[in-house]
């Protein structure tokens, strides 16, 4: 009998685990057409509460070329970057969760992205005399902040997860690797070019780069995202 009744509540908490759903898996539709590769894994852990992990790999711009810069004395080509991206995320939905991780969610996030991008581009000096610029560009960015969404289930174990409004800050870590070397007065000129951006003002971003030199550069985040998931 005791054996009997082991197997009942062993059933029982299988059938109950799985009718919640406590397993979501969700993966962003469009990133390919940025030539990124998205997908987010979701737990509950506890009532109303859960953790999630999003990774994410870019290959290319894909068909939206990040536009060359052309400013003063330099231009560049076209940009295009590649790298991966983690953001784990805590969330707390709104709503009784009986039937899963469903409905209006708040939350806070971490993430943390390194980028590599190679820049061609020709600089003129003072003296008009014309430098190739041969670069690897890298950047490693930190950010934190909070969100809100919406998880809609459409069909018995189907989902969309609209994350609507995602502010935070990041720190970033951008540093230029010459393949070729360009005259000092080329850094000079960029930085003094970025730091006539109004944007850059307003946040007192401190653009002092040089060669082979790592500069830090603090400025707000936001996250917003389209997913089709997944609940098992």
């Amino acid at each position: 009998m005791k054996k009997v009744l082991i197997i009942y509540v062993l059933l029982c908490t299988i059938i109950n685990a799985q009718a919640q759903k406590k397993n979501h898996i969700g993966i962003d539709p469009f990133s390919p057409i940025f030539g990124t590769f998205q997908i987010q894994y979701e737990r509950s852990i506890v009532d109303k509460l859960s953790v999630s992990l999003t990774t994410s790999y870019k290959w290319s711009s894909g068909l939206f070329e990040i536009p060359g810069i052309r400013f003063g004395s330099f231009s560049t080509r076209d940009f295009s970057f590649e790298g991966f991206k983690v953001v784990p995320e805590f969330r707390y939905y709104v709503q009784n969760t009986e039937s899963g991780l469903f409905g209006f969610y708040i939350g806070i996030y971490a993430k943390y992205q390194d980028s590599t991008g190679d820049i061609d581009g020709e600089y003129t000096d003072s003296d008009d005399i014309e430098f190739p610029i041969r670069m690897d560009a890298k950047i490693q960015t930190i950010a934190t902040g909070f969100q809100a969404g919406y998880k809609l289930r459409v069909k018995r174990r189907f989902f969309i997860d609209f994350l609507i409004f995602g502010p935070g800050i990041s720190y970033s870590e951008f540093e230029l690797v010459e393949k070729e070397p360009v005259p000092q007065a080329f850094y000079d000129d960029l930085s003094e070019a970025l730091e006539e951006y109004g944007f850059f003002d307003v946040i007192n971003a401190n653009f002092n780069i040089n060669a082979n030199q790592k500069t830090n550069i603090t400025l707000p985040a936001f996250r917003y995202g389209f997913k089709l998931g997944y609940a098992f």
